[in-house]
């Protein structure tokens, strides 16, 4: 169901809309919060999956307003809004940007290719941006930072402070700053009582130059991208050994110690379970796991009536995983292999759905179920 946001839009020529308003399916949200909740530090529960029982029922193409505030405690409230404000800026960012690899960002400096020197290096105190960010033929770098408020005066209070996160961090190769889009986003809801009645959306979107980088590194960063983008993913749907292999490649600095951690993230790869989905041949097989409105499921052995139970429950269970040849290639660090597994066309298919990064969530039930890992 499509939903809108007023729109605003620094500078304006760069806008990818025409117009005042940018609409949103409420389905891209919940799946971008899906793959935040999972990627981010911290409990994986379900807060992607009440989203669209919040909203004012007014139909489809309607704007995005809630039906009530988010929550009465300051805390509530503001807990609420920056974790739906993520949800929306990584849809927003998926649909007009075309970026589907996102890195998160710790509080320390975080390599990318440690042996290459390629990392991000922190410039000031405070809190970093959500994101590094690239599209899926490995380019549009971008460092992203999201923002939700209930500001009456409007999202502009919220996308200063977006803009100075955003600001705080470089992206560099061997010492050389890289260049990147730095984008900031601001979400202000509307209430369809007791709040301001319109949904904003603002964003600030300039872009920042830097020097050039070898090819080479160039590689090596979008790569540590990718092997970064698939551990967050991966590690709390039970492939923990797994994640900590593709970390490891990030961090190595020694070229003679590499091929060990090469041939530790194969073997683990190679060990990991596969999901096959029935009922398609849309989707290789994929490293993942069930995920509900609860959180990720750990028992290993989850059948399919077990399956048909959740979705009868309204646990809304789906399977998240990411293509095994893919993290392959990852692993391997072959950049032209996986640009071209991600810019070629999939198939459609009536209920699982990509994210153009080797992802997929597919919901399951009656109509669709994963055979194997689980």
């Amino acid at each position: 169901m499509t939903r809108t946001f007023l729109h605003s839009f620094d500078p304006p020529s760069a806008s990818p809309v025409t117009g005042t308003t940018v609409d949103l399916d409420v389905a891209d949200i919940e799946d971008a919060g899906i793959r935040e909740v999972l990627q981010t530090p911290g409990a994986a529960y379900g807060a992607w999956s009440i989203l669209d029982a919040l909203l004012a029922p007014t139909g489809v193409g309607t704007p995005f307003i809630f039906r009530e505030p988010l929550g009465q405690a300051r805390e509530v409230k503001v807990a609420l809004s920056g974790l739906f404000g993520r949800f929306v800026a990584r849809a927003y960012l998926e649909r007009y940007f075309n970026l589907s690899i996102f890195a998160h960002l710790g509080s320390q400096t975080i390599d990318l290719d440690r042996r290459r020197k390629v990392k991000i290096k922190r410039l000031s105190r405070g809190d970093l941006p959500d994101w590094i960010a690239c599209a899926s033929d490995l380019s549009s770098l971008t460092v992203a930072e999201a923002k939700g408020c209930h500001d009456p005066g409007g999202p502009a209070k919220a996308l200063t402070r977006a803009w100075a996160q955003a600001g705080r961090i470089d992206v560099t190769a061997r010492g050389r700053k890289v260049t990147v889009k730095r984008i900031a986003i601001a979400t202000r809801w509307g209430m369809a009582h007791a709040g301001p009645a319109d949904a904003h959306l603002s964003v600030k979107d300039p872009l920042d130059e830097g020097e050039p980088i070898e090819p080479l590194e160039k590689e090596a960063l979008f790569i540590g991208m990718l092997r970064l983008h698939i551990a967050n993913l991966i590690r709390p749907l039970g492939h923990a050994e797994l994640a900590g292999a593709l970390y490891r490649l990030t961090q190595q600095p020694f070229a003679r110690r590499l091929q060990g951690d090469l041939d530790l993230a194969r073997s683990a790869l190679d060990a990991a379970s596969v999901g096959e989905v029935d009922k398609t041949a849309a989707m290789d097989g994929l490293v993942g796991g069930i995920v509900t409105r609860a959180g990720p499921v750990t028992d290993t052995d989850v059948t399919p009536g077990d399956q048909e139970s959740l979705a009868r429950l309204n646990l809304r269970p789906v399977f998240v995983g990411v293509e095994r040849e893919l993290i392959r290639a990852a692993i391997d660090a072959e950049p032209q292999t996986v640009r071209t597994r991600l810019t070629q066309s999939v198939r459609p298919d009536d209920f699982a759905r990509p994210d153009r990064a080797g992802g997929w969530i597919v919901p399951l039930g009656e109509e669709r179920h994963i055979i194997g890992g689980t």
